[in-house]
């Protein structure tokens, strides 16, 4: 099977920072914008992944085997993707350790 562009798929790229795109049970975007619709910062989002134990499906931020050169590491350029039951495993763990507001 060839790899084909995102161009030719018509797939756009994430050009308007404050979007998530989902398409068949896969949510991507930026870093930033992940932790902005969560309501957290980009570092408790990525603690909150590692203790939930998921694996991004895409993350830009990490090194392929063999790369030399550095991968994007600023939320505001670094992009994961995640499916929609790893996303609801990401909010449950940021749920244990947000304060809950008390009136």
């Amino acid at each position: 099977m060839r790899s084909r562009s995102a161009r030719s798929q018509k797939v756009q790229p994430h050009t308007r920072s404050g979007e998530l795109t989902s398409q068949s049970g896969i949510i991507t975007g930026r870093l930033a914008d992940w932790a902005s619709a969560l309501e957290t910062t980009s570092s408790e989002l990525l603690e909150a992944m590692d203790r939930a134990g998921v694996e991004p499906l895409i993350d830009t931020g990490a090194s392929k085997d063999g790369e030399g050169h550095q991968r994007p590491t600023n939320p505001e350029l670094r992009c994961i993707a995640m499916t929609e039951a790893d996303v609801g495993r990401v909010s449950a763990e940021l749920l244990e350790i947000s304060p809950v507001a008390r009136d």
